[in-house]
């Protein structure tokens, strides 16, 4: 039985929609041990990029710079299968060094450059995810 890939895709601005709709993306990342470790993380896109905040000491950190690489998950529609949609990323990562490009960051995030330090005592980072692979759906367009 064919699959419906082309079909059921997302056009680029279906994604945008989904992204600004969309409360957390579900980061995905490979361990010393091979197995993932998976993670819900606020994000916002910024230059083409999905880009969250996070401590410094987190294991996905620690994954990214052993690795280089991530997928992240943005979906919606969960409750009612067939009003499902969503888009899966997987590509480079990396933590952001770049000043300028962290205040974009946070001004994507929080609406402004974050002026006090994290009230959880920890280092925190900003991280980018780059796309090389795409893969969307909307399993509202099969109806």
């Amino acid at each position: 039985m064919p699959r419906n890939y082309d079909r059921i895709a997302l056009t680029e601005e279906e994604q945008a929609v989904l992204f600004e709709e969309a409360d957390v993306a579900r980061v995905a990342t490979v361990g010393p041990d091979g197995l993932p470790h998976v993670v819900p993380v606020a994000f916002a896109i910024v230059d083409g990029k999905l880009c969250f905040e996070t401590d410094a000491d987190s294991v996905k950190v620690s994954n990214i710079k052993a690795t280089g690489v991530a997928a992240a998950i943005v979906d919606a529609g969960e409750d009612e299968y067939a009003e499902h949609r969503g888009v899966q990323w997987r590509g480079d990562a990396r933590v952001v060094t770049d000043s300028e490009f962290v205040k974009d960051i946070e001004r994507a995030l929080f609406g402004t450059v974050k002026s006090i330090p994290d009230a959880s005592g920890h280092e925190r980072v900003k991280v980018e995810l780059t796309p090389e692979k795409t893969v969307s759906w909307d399993f509202r367009k099969l109806g």
